[in-house]
Protein backbone atom coordinates (compact mmCIF):
# COMPACT_ATOMS: atom_id res chain seq x y z
CA UNK A 1 0.00 0.00 0.00
CA UNK A 2 1.58 3.49 -0.96
CA UNK A 3 2.02 5.90 1.59
CA UNK A 4 -0.50 8.18 0.15
CA UNK A 5 -3.31 5.74 0.44
CA UNK A 6 -2.10 4.87 4.13
CA UNK A 7 -2.58 8.29 5.24
CA UNK A 8 -6.18 8.76 3.37
CA UNK A 9 -6.93 5.61 5.94
CA UNK A 10 -5.64 7.49 8.76
CA UNK A 11 -7.21 10.76 8.27
CA UNK A 12 -10.37 8.85 7.55
CA UNK A 13 -10.41 6.89 10.44
CA UNK A 14 -9.64 9.95 12.24
CA UNK A 15 -12.54 11.87 11.21
CA UNK A 16 -14.97 8.59 12.19
CA UNK A 17 -13.86 8.59 15.61
CA UNK A 18 -14.00 12.24 15.47
CA UNK A 19 -17.21 12.47 14.43
CA UNK A 20 -18.42 9.89 17.48
CA UNK A 21 -16.83 11.52 20.24
CA UNK A 22 -18.36 15.01 19.03
CA UNK A 23 -21.95 12.67 18.98
CA UNK A 24 -21.47 11.10 22.56
CA UNK A 25 -18.92 13.26 24.44
CA UNK A 26 -19.53 16.66 25.58
CA UNK A 27 -16.16 17.32 26.32
CA UNK A 28 -15.33 16.23 23.02
CA UNK A 29 -17.45 19.28 22.00
CA UNK A 30 -16.40 21.87 23.98
CA UNK A 31 -12.67 21.22 23.82
CA UNK A 32 -13.26 21.39 19.51
CA UNK A 33 -15.05 24.87 20.79
CA UNK A 34 -12.43 26.33 22.98
CA UNK A 35 -9.95 25.03 19.91
CA UNK A 36 -11.11 26.97 17.58
CA UNK A 37 -13.27 24.71 15.50
CA UNK A 38 -16.48 26.27 13.60
CA UNK A 39 -19.46 26.04 15.82
CA UNK A 40 -21.55 25.44 12.91
CA UNK A 41 -19.10 22.53 12.07
CA UNK A 42 -19.33 21.09 15.44
CA UNK A 43 -23.05 21.45 15.77
CA UNK A 44 -23.51 19.47 12.39
CA UNK A 45 -21.45 16.43 13.29
CA UNK A 46 -23.57 16.46 17.34
CA UNK A 47 -26.55 16.07 15.08
CA UNK A 48 -25.24 14.30 12.34
CA UNK A 49 -26.59 11.01 14.06
CA UNK A 50 -30.29 12.11 13.45
CA UNK A 51 -29.90 12.46 9.62
CA UNK A 52 -28.15 9.32 9.05
CA UNK A 53 -31.10 7.09 9.53
CA UNK A 54 -34.75 9.10 9.56
CA UNK A 55 -36.79 8.46 12.75
CA UNK A 56 -40.07 9.53 13.64
CA UNK A 57 -40.75 12.51 14.41
CA UNK A 58 -43.22 13.80 17.03
CA UNK A 59 -44.17 14.10 20.86
CA UNK A 60 -44.10 10.14 20.30
CA UNK A 61 -40.57 9.87 18.79
CA UNK A 62 -37.95 8.08 21.18
CA UNK A 63 -39.79 5.93 22.84
CA UNK A 64 -38.20 3.34 24.65
CA UNK A 65 -34.79 5.00 24.30
CA UNK A 66 -33.36 5.42 27.47
CA UNK A 67 -34.29 7.64 30.08
CA UNK A 68 -32.17 10.96 30.38
CA UNK A 69 -31.07 12.94 34.11
CA UNK A 70 -31.67 16.51 33.61
CA UNK A 71 -32.05 19.82 35.76
CA UNK A 72 -35.53 21.75 35.86
CA UNK A 73 -36.99 25.08 36.58
CA UNK A 74 -40.64 26.25 36.54
CA UNK A 75 -41.44 28.92 33.74
CA UNK A 76 -42.04 32.35 35.69
CA UNK A 77 -43.91 35.41 34.48
CA UNK A 78 -41.92 38.62 33.37
CA UNK A 79 -43.03 41.85 32.50
CA UNK A 80 -40.63 43.16 29.60
CA UNK A 81 -38.96 46.47 30.21
CA UNK A 82 -38.58 49.58 28.33
CA UNK A 83 -35.04 51.51 29.24
CA UNK A 84 -34.54 54.89 27.96
CA UNK A 85 -31.17 56.31 28.87
CA UNK A 86 -30.24 60.29 28.37
CA UNK A 87 -27.54 61.79 28.79
CA UNK A 88 -27.90 65.82 30.85
CA UNK A 89 -25.87 67.90 33.37
CA UNK A 90 -25.98 68.05 37.03
CA UNK A 91 -26.48 71.47 38.64
CA UNK A 92 -26.76 72.30 42.42
CA UNK A 93 -30.26 72.22 44.42
CA UNK A 94 -29.54 75.67 44.90
CA UNK A 95 -26.73 78.02 43.89
CA UNK A 96 -26.01 81.81 44.17
CA UNK A 97 -23.57 84.29 43.26
CA UNK A 98 -23.25 86.41 45.86
CA UNK A 99 -22.55 90.71 45.21
CA UNK A 100 -22.66 93.19 47.46
CA UNK A 101 -25.89 95.60 48.10
CA UNK A 102 -23.18 98.67 48.38
CA UNK A 103 -19.72 99.59 47.18
CA UNK A 104 -16.56 99.92 49.25
CA UNK A 105 -13.23 98.30 49.79
CA UNK A 106 -13.35 94.84 52.16
CA UNK A 107 -12.48 95.19 55.41
CA UNK A 108 -12.58 91.98 56.57
CA UNK A 109 -13.05 88.49 54.29
CA UNK A 110 -15.05 86.12 56.56
CA UNK A 111 -14.72 82.62 54.50
CA UNK A 112 -12.67 80.55 52.55
CA UNK A 113 -12.72 78.50 49.44
CA UNK A 114 -14.28 74.71 50.14
CA UNK A 115 -16.17 76.06 53.47
CA UNK A 116 -19.79 75.10 54.28
CA UNK A 117 -21.82 77.92 55.61
CA UNK A 118 -25.56 77.93 56.82
CA UNK A 119 -27.77 80.79 55.37
CA UNK A 120 -27.05 84.27 57.71
CA UNK A 121 -23.39 83.28 58.02
CA UNK A 122 -21.13 86.52 57.75
CA UNK A 123 -18.99 86.34 54.09
CA UNK A 124 -17.44 89.81 54.39
CA UNK A 125 -18.08 93.02 55.92
CA UNK A 126 -16.89 96.27 54.05
CA UNK A 127 -15.68 99.42 55.02
CA UNK A 128 -18.18 101.04 57.25
CA UNK A 129 -16.94 104.15 59.62
CA UNK A 130 -19.05 106.26 57.84
CA UNK A 131 -22.30 103.93 57.86
CA UNK A 132 -21.24 103.59 61.85
CA UNK A 133 -21.14 107.70 63.00
CA UNK A 134 -24.54 107.78 60.81
CA UNK A 135 -26.25 105.48 62.99
CA UNK A 136 -24.82 106.64 65.89
CA UNK A 137 -26.28 110.30 65.37
CA UNK A 138 -29.18 109.27 64.48
CA UNK A 139 -29.64 107.35 68.26
CA UNK A 140 -28.53 110.90 69.91
CA UNK A 141 -31.10 112.51 67.87
CA UNK A 142 -33.64 109.99 69.08
CA UNK A 143 -33.10 109.82 72.15
CA UNK A 144 -32.91 113.78 72.22
CA UNK A 145 -36.52 113.48 70.84
CA UNK A 146 -37.06 110.87 73.04
CA UNK A 147 -36.86 113.49 76.17
CA UNK A 148 -38.39 116.45 74.99
CA UNK A 149 -41.62 114.11 74.24
CA UNK A 150 -41.54 112.83 77.96
CA UNK A 151 -41.31 116.34 79.35
CA UNK A 152 -44.17 117.78 77.37
CA UNK A 153 -46.27 115.24 77.58
CA UNK A 154 -45.93 115.89 81.81
CA UNK A 155 -46.53 119.58 81.03
CA UNK A 156 -49.77 118.61 78.58
CA UNK A 157 -51.22 116.66 81.82
CA UNK A 158 -50.64 119.66 84.01
CA UNK A 159 -52.15 121.67 81.52
CA UNK A 160 -48.91 123.67 80.94
CA UNK A 161 -48.05 122.75 77.24
CA UNK A 162 -50.89 123.12 74.77
CA UNK A 163 -51.82 119.80 72.67
CA UNK A 164 -50.22 121.18 69.51
CA UNK A 165 -47.11 121.33 70.87
CA UNK A 166 -47.14 117.79 72.08
CA UNK A 167 -48.50 116.49 68.96
CA UNK A 168 -45.29 118.26 66.97
CA UNK A 169 -42.61 116.67 69.45
CA UNK A 170 -44.35 113.58 68.68
CA UNK A 171 -43.69 113.73 65.24
CA UNK A 172 -39.83 114.71 65.77
CA UNK A 173 -40.16 111.66 67.92
CA UNK A 174 -40.85 108.84 65.06
CA UNK A 175 -38.91 110.73 62.25
CA UNK A 176 -35.98 110.28 64.80
CA UNK A 177 -36.70 106.72 65.04
CA UNK A 178 -37.23 106.20 61.19
CA UNK A 179 -33.88 107.93 61.19
CA UNK A 180 -32.03 105.53 63.30
CA UNK A 181 -33.89 102.59 61.31
CA UNK A 182 -32.44 103.72 57.98
CA UNK A 183 -29.15 104.46 59.19
CA UNK A 184 -28.68 100.91 61.14
CA UNK A 185 -30.25 99.36 57.57
CA UNK A 186 -27.16 101.31 55.84
CA UNK A 187 -24.57 99.91 58.45
CA UNK A 188 -26.22 96.31 58.25
CA UNK A 189 -26.20 96.69 54.13
CA UNK A 190 -22.02 96.82 54.62
CA UNK A 191 -21.56 93.30 55.88
CA UNK A 192 -22.51 90.40 53.25
CA UNK A 193 -24.29 87.29 55.05
CA UNK A 194 -24.89 83.64 53.10
CA UNK A 195 -28.26 83.73 51.42
CA UNK A 196 -28.39 79.71 51.61
CA UNK A 197 -26.82 76.77 52.91
CA UNK A 198 -24.17 75.39 50.97
CA UNK A 199 -20.66 75.15 50.19
CA UNK A 200 -18.04 78.53 49.13
CA UNK A 201 -16.07 78.26 46.06
CA UNK A 202 -13.13 79.62 44.92
CA UNK A 203 -13.11 83.15 45.63
CA UNK A 204 -12.66 85.75 43.33
CA UNK A 205 -11.84 88.86 45.95
CA UNK A 206 -9.51 89.33 48.86
CA UNK A 207 -9.46 91.50 51.77
CA UNK A 208 -8.88 95.26 50.66
CA UNK A 209 -10.40 94.29 47.14
CA UNK A 210 -12.72 97.46 46.28
CA UNK A 211 -15.73 96.09 45.16
CA UNK A 212 -18.89 97.56 43.75
CA UNK A 213 -22.67 95.90 43.56
CA UNK A 214 -21.73 93.71 40.18
CA UNK A 215 -18.66 92.24 41.63
CA UNK A 216 -19.22 88.79 42.72
CA UNK A 217 -17.65 87.93 46.00
CA UNK A 218 -18.54 84.11 45.91
CA UNK A 219 -20.37 81.28 44.67
CA UNK A 220 -22.28 78.78 47.05
CA UNK A 221 -23.50 75.48 45.80
CA UNK A 222 -26.04 73.47 47.78
CA UNK A 223 -25.26 70.03 46.57
CA UNK A 224 -27.11 67.71 48.88
CA UNK A 225 -29.18 66.82 45.74
CA UNK A 226 -28.20 67.15 42.15
CA UNK A 227 -30.41 68.19 39.20
CA UNK A 228 -30.20 66.75 36.10
CA UNK A 229 -32.45 67.60 33.18
CA UNK A 230 -32.86 65.50 30.26
CA UNK A 231 -34.94 64.95 27.10
CA UNK A 232 -36.89 61.71 26.25
CA UNK A 233 -38.60 60.42 23.17
CA UNK A 234 -42.12 61.16 23.20
CA UNK A 235 -43.66 58.29 22.87
CA UNK A 236 -43.22 57.99 26.96
CA UNK A 237 -44.88 61.21 27.90
CA UNK A 238 -47.94 59.12 29.24
CA UNK A 239 -45.86 57.11 31.17
CA UNK A 240 -43.55 58.99 32.94
CA UNK A 241 -44.94 59.87 36.44
CA UNK A 242 -43.65 62.14 39.42
CA UNK A 243 -41.29 60.12 41.56
CA UNK A 244 -40.48 57.68 39.23
CA UNK A 245 -37.62 55.86 40.08
CA UNK A 246 -34.48 56.68 38.00
CA UNK A 247 -30.66 56.06 37.85
CA UNK A 248 -27.91 57.71 37.10
CA UNK A 249 -24.08 57.30 36.25
CA UNK A 250 -21.23 59.91 35.60
CA UNK A 251 -20.30 59.51 31.75
CA UNK A 252 -16.84 60.40 33.01
CA UNK A 253 -16.36 57.34 36.09
CA UNK A 254 -19.58 54.97 34.87
CA UNK A 255 -20.04 51.61 36.87
CA UNK A 256 -21.12 53.79 40.31
CA UNK A 257 -24.94 53.84 39.98
CA UNK A 258 -26.83 56.72 42.00
CA UNK A 259 -30.72 56.71 42.60
CA UNK A 260 -32.96 59.46 42.25
CA UNK A 261 -36.98 60.22 41.45
CA UNK A 262 -38.74 62.45 38.88
CA UNK A 263 -39.26 65.52 40.58
CA UNK A 264 -40.49 67.55 37.60
CA UNK A 265 -42.00 67.25 33.75
CA UNK A 266 -42.11 69.52 31.64
CA UNK A 267 -45.78 70.69 30.12
CA UNK A 268 -45.06 70.40 26.11
CA UNK A 269 -42.92 68.47 23.64
CA UNK A 270 -40.29 69.92 22.07
CA UNK A 271 -41.71 70.10 18.52
CA UNK A 272 -37.99 70.08 16.51
CA UNK A 273 -36.50 66.88 19.02
CA UNK A 274 -40.23 65.11 19.69
CA UNK A 275 -38.68 65.31 23.16
CA UNK A 276 -40.15 65.95 26.70
CA UNK A 277 -38.10 67.78 29.19
CA UNK A 278 -37.75 65.44 32.39
CA UNK A 279 -35.55 66.50 35.84
CA UNK A 280 -34.40 64.28 38.22
CA UNK A 281 -33.28 64.98 41.68
CA UNK A 282 -30.17 62.51 42.80
CA UNK A 283 -29.50 62.75 46.17
CA UNK A 284 -25.91 63.36 47.37
CA UNK A 285 -25.58 62.71 51.02
CA UNK A 286 -22.18 61.44 50.31
CA UNK A 287 -21.01 64.34 48.21
CA UNK A 288 -20.04 62.75 45.64
CA UNK A 289 -21.90 64.04 42.90
CA UNK A 290 -20.38 68.00 41.83
CA UNK A 291 -22.67 70.58 39.38
CA UNK A 292 -21.61 70.28 35.98
CA UNK A 293 -21.06 66.88 35.85
CA UNK A 294 -21.92 65.12 33.09
CA UNK A 295 -24.65 62.08 33.84
CA UNK A 296 -26.21 59.17 32.28
CA UNK A 297 -29.71 58.52 33.28
CA UNK A 298 -31.61 55.73 32.65
CA UNK A 299 -35.77 55.29 33.62
CA UNK A 300 -37.44 52.07 32.89
CA UNK A 301 -41.00 51.46 32.04
CA UNK A 302 -42.56 48.44 32.05
CA UNK A 303 -44.39 46.92 29.13
CA UNK A 304 -46.60 43.33 27.76
CA UNK A 305 -45.84 40.21 30.05
CA UNK A 306 -44.20 37.21 28.68
CA UNK A 307 -42.97 33.82 29.65
CA UNK A 308 -39.34 34.40 31.76
CA UNK A 309 -37.00 31.13 31.27
CA UNK A 310 -33.04 30.76 32.69
CA UNK A 311 -30.96 31.79 30.35
CA UNK A 312 -29.28 28.32 30.21
CA UNK A 313 -32.79 26.47 29.12
CA UNK A 314 -32.59 28.86 25.70
CA UNK A 315 -30.81 26.44 23.25
CA UNK A 316 -29.98 26.91 19.34
CA UNK A 317 -29.96 25.46 15.97
CA UNK A 318 -30.26 26.34 12.65
CA UNK A 319 -34.08 26.94 12.96
CA UNK A 320 -33.60 29.24 15.82
CA UNK A 321 -34.15 29.44 19.58
CA UNK A 322 -35.70 26.79 21.20
CA UNK A 323 -36.65 25.29 24.68
CA UNK A 324 -36.61 21.56 26.17
CA UNK A 325 -39.77 21.29 28.36
CA UNK A 326 -40.82 18.35 30.50
CA UNK A 327 -44.55 16.90 29.47
CA UNK A 328 -46.75 15.31 31.89
CA UNK A 329 -45.56 11.91 30.64
CA UNK A 330 -42.13 13.27 31.86
CA UNK A 331 -41.05 12.74 28.42
CA UNK A 332 -39.11 16.01 26.71
CA UNK A 333 -40.41 17.80 24.12
CA UNK A 334 -38.77 20.66 21.84
CA UNK A 335 -40.84 24.22 22.46
CA UNK A 336 -39.52 26.94 19.47
CA UNK A 337 -39.08 30.50 21.29
CA UNK A 338 -38.66 33.33 20.22
CA UNK A 339 -36.22 35.64 22.41
CA UNK A 340 -38.08 39.00 22.74
CA UNK A 341 -35.41 40.54 25.77
CA UNK A 342 -32.05 38.35 27.88
CA UNK A 343 -31.56 39.64 30.99
CA UNK A 344 -28.68 38.64 33.07
CA UNK A 345 -30.83 36.57 35.13
CA UNK A 346 -33.81 35.55 33.16
CA UNK A 347 -35.06 35.56 29.49
CA UNK A 348 -38.31 36.32 28.21
CA UNK A 349 -39.74 34.59 25.55
CA UNK A 350 -42.32 34.23 23.25
CA UNK A 351 -43.79 30.54 22.38
CA UNK A 352 -46.27 27.59 23.78
CA UNK A 353 -45.04 28.23 27.45
CA UNK A 354 -47.23 28.39 30.44
CA UNK A 355 -46.19 29.68 33.78
CA UNK A 356 -45.22 26.79 36.19
CA UNK A 357 -44.18 24.69 32.98
CA UNK A 358 -40.51 22.98 33.78
CA UNK A 359 -37.99 23.42 31.05
CA UNK A 360 -34.33 21.91 31.15
CA UNK A 361 -31.67 23.92 32.32
CA UNK A 362 -29.18 21.34 32.69
CA UNK A 363 -28.60 17.97 30.36
CA UNK A 364 -29.68 18.60 27.23
CA UNK A 365 -27.00 17.62 25.23
CA UNK A 366 -28.50 13.98 25.21
CA UNK A 367 -32.01 14.89 25.18
CA UNK A 368 -34.29 13.73 22.33
CA UNK A 369 -37.95 14.41 21.52
CA UNK A 370 -39.92 12.62 23.17
CA UNK A 371 -37.32 10.88 25.34
CA UNK A 372 -37.82 9.71 29.31
CA UNK A 373 -36.38 12.07 31.33
CA UNK A 374 -36.19 12.19 35.08
CA UNK A 375 -35.19 15.45 37.28
CA UNK A 376 -32.38 15.90 39.21
CA UNK A 377 -32.22 18.83 40.93
CA UNK A 378 -28.14 18.40 41.85
CA UNK A 379 -26.91 17.78 38.59
CA UNK A 380 -23.62 19.95 37.83
CA UNK A 381 -21.90 17.86 34.94
CA UNK A 382 -19.12 18.72 32.85
CA UNK A 383 -22.32 18.63 30.05
CA UNK A 384 -23.82 22.34 31.52
CA UNK A 385 -20.59 23.78 30.27
CA UNK A 386 -20.50 22.24 26.81
CA UNK A 387 -23.67 22.69 26.51
CA UNK A 388 -23.47 26.98 27.77
CA UNK A 389 -20.95 27.21 25.20
CA UNK A 390 -22.59 25.74 22.09
CA UNK A 391 -25.74 27.89 22.99
CA UNK A 392 -23.50 31.00 23.00
CA UNK A 393 -21.57 30.14 20.08
CA UNK A 394 -24.20 29.20 17.54
CA UNK A 395 -24.31 31.19 14.07
CA UNK A 396 -27.59 33.26 14.87
CA UNK A 397 -27.64 33.48 18.70
CA UNK A 398 -28.25 37.06 20.11
CA UNK A 399 -25.48 38.68 22.48
CA UNK A 400 -27.91 39.89 25.89
CA UNK A 401 -29.61 43.41 24.92
CA UNK A 402 -31.32 45.44 26.82
CA UNK A 403 -33.87 47.72 25.00
CA UNK A 404 -33.78 51.08 25.01
CA UNK A 405 -35.23 53.84 24.32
Amino acid sequence: MSIVKQLILVLALALGVGVLAVRHAPQARAFLLESGLSPTLVALAAQGGEQEAPQERGPRAGRGARSAVVTTVPVTAGVISDTVRAIGSGEAQHSVSVVPLGSGVIAELAISSGDVVKKGDLLARLNSASEEIARDQAQVSLNAAKDSLDRYTELARANIASQVELEGLQTAYDASQLSLRDATVDLRERSIFAPIDGSVGILPVEAGDYITTETEVATLDDRSQIIVDVWIPERFASRVALGQLVTAERLADPGQVFEGTVSGIGSRIETDSRTLQVRATIDNADDLLRPGMAFSVSLSFDGDPYPSVDPLAVQWDEDGAYVWTVSEDQSAERTPVQIIQRNSDAVLVDGALTEGQLVVTEGVLTLREGMSVTADSGLRASDTAAATQQRTDLPGAPAPVEREG
